[in-house]
């Protein structure tokens, strides 16, 4: 088969799998689908210089869009710069499609250049992964809801027939049975922690939840903050409220929450039910998983709640902002009260996630996403910039660690002027929230850097 012939088939398949968006990284041993993707071809095309980058950038693209989209490198170093969005994404069950270009397998372990061993680059943070060389597999099978990695050699000439033109077939996919289970509750007086939920799942959420008459903590990509039907039961205290807390139990909805009492949970015997779209429980105990549709079954009988202390220590923390309205909390909660009503905001990890949940006003248009796969600090302006919509004011807050990690993460957006993009550092001269730790100044990086010449660089 010629080069052409199998990178033409792999593109033809990303197609029927639902991929509409090609984030596209051109080097000489991926000739083949650049050539292809230079001709006329039904995808969205988005070129990027640096392979780290692209992939948040494809990140946040499958969390904007929700449909798969495929990355293509060349060789060499270029595939293993996918590694940190590839993690992030399988923890976050988005399908990221690895297309990566190889040297023939005779290369591999010569010390050749630009070839290294690309077979099992990703572990096990792939569903699954095709070493493609000649002949192509009949079908790609795959869920969509983790990455795969699809590693092809090209043999010199690399562009060596001309394309015929393309196959726009669209797999026609079974839906799975999704079972409901009929989940018991031993808990009389749980506390219910609410993270990430998926959009179709919100409205019958707060169905369900404003029965239960339990104190809710709403995370801030619950998108459920404030939410009318659910105010009398939020609490707005933040983890001062948890600390005074009664409670026997935790109800975890939705992905792995931010808060540090989860952490504390890890080397607790308290009781933890957990509901997500994900197959993590986030704690080093074995626990079961049960799906959104179970919820609905929940035997259980709870015992109800009063806000009283929770509405005192919402009180003096609002006081206390007003008091210091330089403080990084009260800039904070200023900034959310700026960001316009139709809204998407991407808040990153670190000191920003856990300020913007205890002080930030939620807004009913506003639309919050995260990176909270892995917790991690890179890729963040990437990914901000793969999720941002050209008909809505987009918002990144994220700390000045997590910008310099991703300078190049403009890139993209050289060409969008026309774009309501807005990016928020909070520069406090490090990583601030080590301070609180470990009160050793080695693990804050501090520095006296701004980024005034680096927006001037990308003419913002």
């Amino acid at each position: 088969m010629s080069n052409i012939f199998v990178a033409q088939k792999i593109l033809e398949e990303c197609w029927r799998l639902g991929v509409r968006e090609i984030i596209l990284c051109a080097g000489a041993r991926n000739a083949p689908f650049v050539t292809l993707l230079s001709q006329p071809n039904p995808f969205q095309v988005i070129p990027y210089f640096e392979e780290r980058s692209g992939a948040f950038f494809a990140l946040g693209k499958m969390q904007s869009e929700g449909r798969p989209v495929a990355i293509i490198t060349t060789s060499g170093t270029a595939a293993a710069e996918l590694l940190p969005a590839t993690i992030e994404s399988d923890y976050q069950g988005l399908p990221l499609i690895l297309i990566t270009a190889d040297r023939p397998s005779r290369f591999r372990g010569t010390g050749a250049p630009q070839t290294i061993n690309q077979v099992g680059l990703f572990s096990h943070y792939v569903e699954k992964s095709w070493d493609i060389e000649g002949e192509l597999p009949e079908i790609f099978e795959m869920t969509l809801k983790r990455p795969v990695h699809i590693n092809v050699c090209f043999d010199e000439p690399l562009i060596d027939a001309k394309s015929t033109e393309f196959e726009q077939a669209t797999r026609v996919a079974t839906p799975a049975h999704v079972y409901a289970e009929p989940v018991s509750c031993s808990m009389r007086e749980p506390l219910v922690i609410v993270s990430g939920v998926p959009r179709e799942w919100r409205k019958p959420l707060v169905e369900i939840l404003k029965t239960w008459n339990r104190p809710l903590y709403l995370e801030s990509p619950s998108n459920l903050r404030e939410h009318p039907d659910l105010q009398d039961f939020e609490i707005r205290g933040g983890e001062k409220t948890l600390a005074s807390l009664k409670y026997d139990g935790v109800i975890r909805i939705g992905s792995v929450p931010t808060l540090r009492l989860w952490r504390d949970l890890e080397k607790s015997s308290l009781p933890v039910l957990h509901f997500s779209h994900l197959p993590f429980s986030g704690l080093p105990r074995e626990s079961k998983i049960f799906g959104f549709e179970s919820l609905a079954l929940l035997k259980a009988h709870f015992s109800p709640w009063t806000r009283d202390a929770d509405t005192s220590i919402f009180e003096k923390r609002e006081e206390l902002l007003g008091e210091f309205p330089l403080s990084e909390p009260a800039m904070v909660k200023w900034l959310s009260n700026q960001i316009p009503q139709q809204a998407r905001i991407f808040v990153g990890n670190s000191l920003p996630i856990r300020e913007w949940d205890m002080t930030a006003t939620a807004k009913p248009d506003q639309e919050i996403f995260v990176n909270r796969g892995v917790n991690g600090i890179d890729g963040l302006i990437s990914t901000f910039l793969g999720l941002a919509s050209p008909s809505l004011s987009n918002w990144c807050v994220i700390g000045d660690l997590s910008a310099l990690y991703d300078l190049s993460g403009l890139w993209p957006a050289r060409e969008k002027v026309e774009q309501n993009l807005n990016l928020v550092i909070l520069n406090n001269g490090g990583g601030k929230i080590f301070h609180r730790l470990f009160h050793n100044p080695l693990f804050e990086n501090i520095h006296q850097l701004n980024f005034k010449k680096w927006a001037e660089m990308w003419e913002w």
